[in-house]
């Protein structure tokens, strides 16, 4: 029985004229995917008002073209039969070439869309715990990414992973019960991030009274300049425990509450509308809400009343007080409306010795 060379040597020249014509194809579909790509979507997501499409389109641009190039070079290998031995190894090595491909596909979408936040929403936040935050979620992610497509890798081979589970569970839990206080820190400032109770340049009173502008908040910590020109570190776990009064939120205006006490016998009607002149002269009371003048209480000394009037902006509470109080006893010097101050009676018996 012969060997027909000639119908050999035809088979062979088949399948290297089809593993040619596969590669081909994969070529020329990618130049389509990329005229796709740049022409037709370009003009589209041009179009509408946000920019996350165009950071996705050519982030996922190689990812695609390196998924479409490397089936094709396995469909065109495996149509040369080169073997079961060959086929099986051609087989695995898609498998983790397939992994790759969605780790590297998935990789360049977090990080456009992180791209993305960091530069057209982080600099609207005016805080620099976004430029802390993303750089260390892309390592999170990628890390994550890693770890599992190096499980789904193992487990494919065969690997038994319930060892290396275990001693990365029982190592991960060493490792966030000693950065126990950082990761609550971390997560405090995530959720500070999250629901905004306020922003940078932001007057806030903290739980022991302090009264200061949010200077920075970062990854760990919050840093508050107070009134004094000192600067005050909170951990953000302390801040998310505890109230947190925002006086610019939502909008500067304050309430000013003003004590006033004057003499017993005093007509407090006409205090009254003295006090009512004074702030109504004043800039930068506001009209609405209306001022007003409130009795409160029959003191000691002094009958007390409590003038509450608001102003635009809490920046001038010190400066508006002053000018409040000058007019105050200004008016009353006028007016004749007597400032009590407190007075002391005391009884007792002196006895006096003859000195020797």
């Amino acid at each position: 029985m012969g060997i027909d060379f000639c119908r050999i040597g035809g088979v062979m020249w088949m399948k290297i004229i089809i593993f040619f014509a596969v590669i081909f194809f994969s070529l020329v579909l990618s130049r389509i995917l990329l005229y796709i790509l740049d022409k037709k979507l370009n003009r589209l997501v041009k179009k509408t008002s946000t920019k996350l499409d165009d950071f996705i389109i050519l982030a996922l641009k190689r990812p695609l073209l390196l998924i479409i190039l490397g089936t094709g070079l396995y469909v065109a290998i495996k149509t040369l039969n080169l073997g079961k031995k060959m086929s099986i190894f051609l087989k695995e090595g898609f498998f983790v070439f397939t992994v790759l491909a969605g780790v590297y596909f998935i990789l360049s979408l977090s990080r456009a869309l992180l791209e993305w936040y960091a530069r057209e929403i982080a600099p609207k936040t005016k805080n620099r715990f976004d430029d802390q935050f993303i750089p260390l979620l892309r390592k999170v992610i990628k890390i994550v990414v890693i770890i599992i497509a190096s499980l789904i890798v193992m487990e494919h081979f065969h690997y038994d992973i319930k060892a290396l589970l275990t001693t990365l569970g029982v190592a991960s839990l060493a490792i966030a019960l000693a950065v126990q206080e950082t990761l609550g820190n971390v997560i405090a400032g995530l959720g500070i991030v999250i629901d905004r109770p306020f922003h940078v340049g932001d007057r806030i009173q903290l739980p022991s009274g302090e009264i200061g502008d949010v200077y920075e908040i970062g990854l760990r910590s919050v840093k508050i300049l107070t009134l004094d020109h000192t600067m005050i570190v909170i951990p953000n776990s302390e801040i998310g425990k505890n109230r947190v009064v925002n006086l610019s939120y939502p909008d500067p205006k304050l309430k000013l509450r003003i004590p006033v006490g004057v003499d017993y016998g005093s007509d407090l009607n006409k205090v009254k509308n003295v006090l009512l002149e004074i702030v109504h002269h004043l800039p930068e009371i506001l009209d609405k809400p209306e001022p007003k003048v409130y009795f409160m209480k029959f003191n000691d000394f002094s009958l007390d009343l409590l003038l509450i009037c608001w102003i635009d902006s809490y920046t001038n509470k010190f400066e508006v007080t002053d000018k409040i109080n000058m007019k105050i006893n200004q008016r009353f010097r006028e007016e004749g409306i007597n400032i009590p101050f407190p007075i002391r009676q005391l009884t007792g018996e002196i006895r006096m010795r003859e000195l020797r």
